[in-house]
């Protein structure tokens, strides 16, 4: 046969194959060497966040990375859903389940595959395909991909040794937070800033954390940051505090609870400043709290050993005569 009938057959194989939907896959699984402390039987997810900037009509692929830790082999499943923000501080992502948001995403994530099993100590790494469309709006789209395990399958659940068994499944989701490049609309505001905890008159102590609520109002996810000076009764800076970057979705209120990690002994009055930048623009925002510190569980008995000081110095110095020798 002619030579050139070969590789004429070869290219025709070569295209053929590559037309055949799923005949090539580009996950990849590989084996952990996990010791006995590393099973927690559970499975981790990453990243739990990936945040997005396209145009119209384009496409883009990333990776999740799923790893199991559960010390037998576990069958997962892939699933999409869209989130929304909320207004509660306890509750600041929704995921939708079955319903759409008005932000939704999750007909534009798309997994290579939407099953798999892993081992123990073992990890996949698979693409995930987000596109939009050429008529998307600019504005901001919001969805999950969720990763679920398949609950251990009982032959007869009626049985007296399934009887009072539950089927655990455990769902975690990995974050997508897409915004469409165009004239979107960012707009938000500062909404409180506080200390963190119960209020009250003095500290005993310093306190440890600050609450910040910003409200997002426009149409697309804002990054806020900034940082907290806490200056004494004189104006003199003792702390700065980071404020970590940290996403709110369009139409909710996000609350951040700041830590302040430092030891340091504090008595008296100070304020806190906090410099936020809104996550847009060149747009900033200031606030501040003032706050009393007495360590009265100190203060009191020094307090009290200082009147006693003084009243014995008192005593001593009226009741005795001191003369000096010749």
């Amino acid at each position: 046969m002619n030579k050139n009938l070969y590789k004429i057959i070869g290219y025709i194989f070569v295209f053929f194959f590559a037309l055949i939907p799923g005949g090539v896959f580009a996950f990849e699984k590989t084996q952990l060497q996990l010791k006995d402390q590393d099973k927690n039987n559970d499975f981790v997810v990453e990243p739990g966040k990936t945040e997005i900037f396209l145009n119209k009509g384009e496409t883009v692929t990333k990776n999740i990375i799923v790893t199991n830790r559960v010390n037998k082999p576990i069958s997962f499943k892939l699933s999409t859903e869209d989130l929304i923000g909320t207004n509660d501080i306890s509750t600041p992502i929704v995921l939708m389940g079955d319903d759409t948001s008005p932000y939704s995403l999750k007909n534009f994530i798309k997994p290579e595959i939407s099953e798999f099993t892993l081992n123990f100590g073992e990890r996949i790494t698979i693409p995930v395909t987000v596109s939009v469309p050429l008529d998307a709006e600019p504005r901001g789209y919001y969805g999950a991909l969720i990763v679920s395990n398949e609950p251990d399958k009982q032959v007869d659940e009626n049985s007296s040794e399934t009887q009072g068994k539950t089927r655990i499944i455990s769902r975690i989701g990995s974050l997508f937070l897409v915004k469409i490049n165009g004239e979107g609309k960012e707009e938000g505001r500062l909404e409180g800033f506080k200390i963190g905890g119960p209020s009250k008159s003095f500290y005993e102590k310093k306190p440890e954390s600050f609450e910040i609520a910003y409200q997002n109002t426009g149409n697309v996810h804002l990054v806020p940051y900034g940082k907290i000076t806490v200056k004494n009764l004189l104006g003199m800076g003792i702390a700065e505090i980071p404020v970590d970057a940290y996403f709110v979705l369009p139409n909710s209120t996000r609350y951040k609870e700041v830590l302040w990690s430092s030891n340091a002994f504090l008595f008296g009055h100070y304020t806190a400043h906090l410099s936020f930048y809104k996550g847009y623009g060149n747009e900033y925002q200031d606030a501040q709290v003032s706050f009393w510190v007495l360590p009265w569980k100190i203060v009191i008995p020094v307090f009290i050993g200082l009147i006693i000081f003084v009243t014995l110095a008192y005593y001593l110095l009226t009741r005795f005569e001191l003369k000096k020798k010749k």
